[in-house]
């Protein structure tokens, strides 16, 4: 089925790296359109909607000697805070060209904890735009260590004390020659969301963001005939790596900057989309768009990352599609480049609910306790792991480089087990395991009981202090469309249908959950603003 095709030109190409994947990848797909943008580029030498290979290159090229001009060398970290455009991916390419650090950020930080990132990273310029200045930056002074400011988009929308990339593309070469980079040489840190205090800057090499993708290229049906749609955020790694993945295979991507569920399925529709990749949240809130009235029999291949999908959705989805349509699942961290184990399900057969899959190709595996011995299979503990998609570790963070890679091995934080045929599956992240007078109770088990329940249309659950119990299991839920029942009504069904021990104390309906960039529920949240509101004695 792969045979004759161009994507194993990059695949199998032993010196391809980030710095030259423009060079490389051109020379393989050259005119061919690379992307559809929802809005053209705002640049006079490129005021394009429609993006080839060959577009990219020169873009990719000129941004670097831009980045030249500014003063950046090799090992410099440049901080790219932009909103979700393609703009962001661009100067990633244009550090890496440069052996440059590219540091991408999430849109959604603020002031406070752009500072942190910028100062613990050390970098001294920043590419931003006016979107993300305006609102979370604010003032130059907030930034107190940057010396140099590229501001993207018009060069009439330029503040003073800025250099105009507008402006500078007019006067930079289309070519520049990428340098040689190490396979283990850092070029790129992408900085974790956190479970607490400040993000994590993981440290990835070219070979950690390639060896995931060519793997994925290699095992999944694409190619340069099909049509993807992705409003991922590209300062995430998932959003990053499926990008890469599209390159490399020589797909054309349609890009949106924000998730609309009305956009996404109408795209689809028009262009006759055959692959999207999302998070489970994105697919939970297209069936609640009519996506019965659009045509998506096109489709195939649905694509999910990030956090557990439910098995009825996957189900879902494929039968929307060609009869030969799969769901292509990946599971793993940005500091596994991102992908650690996949899975493939049909509409002729799924997997239980929890399973990841398998260990990609070069990947090892265990399960330890807590006392890091290895466990037979079937037994559940933290997942450990080595292999050449593991980060190289955290930007000066000593402390938790010794903490994470205890052993020699990388502690993912997930608590896991192997079944008797080897499959992977995910219970629960370790710090969401709530002990519960003397129980180990995996909210991510309570969650799927939840969604059992007909009017539950999403679950989060969480653990509250409790002066006796330790904790108490609290659940969050969103209701289906044209639903209504109070809490205390679920909390009656779940006392009915879920194991004392581990059923929820207290239900909270809301509207909407708190999510982060990647429409990933964010239980710290929840948790800190139900312990505010919740007086754990009474529980």
């Amino acid at each position: 089925m792969f045979i004759n095709t161009n994507k194993w030109k990059l695949i199998l190409d032993p010196r391809l790296t980030m710095a030259n994947f423009w060079d490389k990848s051109t020379a393989v797909y050259g005119d061919q359109i690379l992307a559809i943008l929802e809005e053209p580029l705002e640049y006079r030498v490129m005021p394009l909607q429609k993006l080839t290979y060959e577009n990219q290159y020169h873009f990719v090229n000129m941004g670097a000697n831009v980045l030249r001009e500014l003063g950046v060398k090799r090992g410099d970290r440049v901080v790219i805070a932009t909103s979700n455009r393609i703009e962001l991916i661009t100067m990633c390419y244009s550090a890496f060209k440069l052996g440059a650090i590219a540091v991408p950020l999430n849109y959604m930080l603020k002031g406070a904890e752009i500072k942190y990132i910028v100062e613990n990273c050390g970098a001294k310029l920043v590419f931003t735009d006016r979107e993300v200045f305006d609102a979370n930056i604010k003032t130059r002074d907030a930034l107190p260590t940057i010396e140099t400011w590229l501001m993207a988009g018009r060069r009439e929308d330029c503040p003073e004390g800025f250099n105009s990339l507008d402006e500078m593309l007019d006067n930079v070469s289309e070519q520049c020659d990428p340098v040689k980079v190490h396979k283990h040489e850092t070029i790129a840190i992408f900085y974790t969301s956190g479970t607490t205090g400040y993000p994590k800057g993981a440290m990835l090499t070219s070979k950690n963001l390639l060896t995931t993708q060519r793997m994925t290229a290699a095992v999944l049906p694409i190619g340069i005939n099909d049509t993807g749609l992705s409003a991922l955020p590209n300062a995430h790694l998932m959003g990053f790596a499926v990008a890469l993945l599209c390159f490399m295979v020589g797909a054309k991507a349609c890009y949106q900057k924000f998730f609309h569920p009305k956009k996404v399925l109408e795209t689809m529709e028009k262009e006759r989309a055959t692959v999207f990749v999302g998070v489970p949240a994105m697919y939970a809130i297209l069936l609640t768009a009519d996506i019965e009235n659009y045509d998506l029999s096109n489709m195939k291949l649905w694509g999910s990352g990030a956090d557990a999908m439910p098995v009825e959705h996957i189900k879902k989805f494929v039968n929307l599609g060609r009869k030969s349509c799969i769901f292509f699942e990946a599971y793993g961290q940005v500091e596994t480049s991102p992908i650690t184990a996949l899975k493939v399900s049909s509409r002729y057969w799924t997997f239980r609910h929890g399973c990841v899959g398998i260990p990609v190709i070069g990947v090892r595996i265990q399960i330890w306790d807590e006392e890091g011995r290895k466990l037979p299979r079937g037994e559940s503990g933290e997942l450990v792991l080595k292999g050449p998609n593991v980060s190289k570790g955290y930007w000066n963070d000593s402390e938790k480089n010794e903490e994470s890679s205890r052993g020699g091995w990388f502690h993912t934080g997930d608590m896991a087990y192997r079944d008797k045929n080897g499959l992977l599956y995910f219970i629960d992240r370790k710090k969401d395991v709530i002990k519960a007078g003397g129980y180990s109770v995996f909210s991510n088990e309570v969650e799927e009981e939840l969604r059992n329940h007909p009017k539950v249309a999403e679950v989060a659950v969480v653990g509250v202090p409790h002066p006796t119990k330790a904790e108490v299991v609290v659940a969050v839920v969103t209701l289906r469309p044209g639903e209504t029942i109070d809490g205390d009504d679920i909390l009656a069904w779940a006392k009915e249908n879920i194991a004392e021990y581990k059923a929820p104390r207290h239900v909270e309906i809301r509207d909407e959950m708190p999510y982060g960039m990647t429409l990933k529920v964010l239980k710290r949240v929840l948790r800190e603003e139900m312990v505010q509101k919740l007086e754990a004695s009474k529980l």
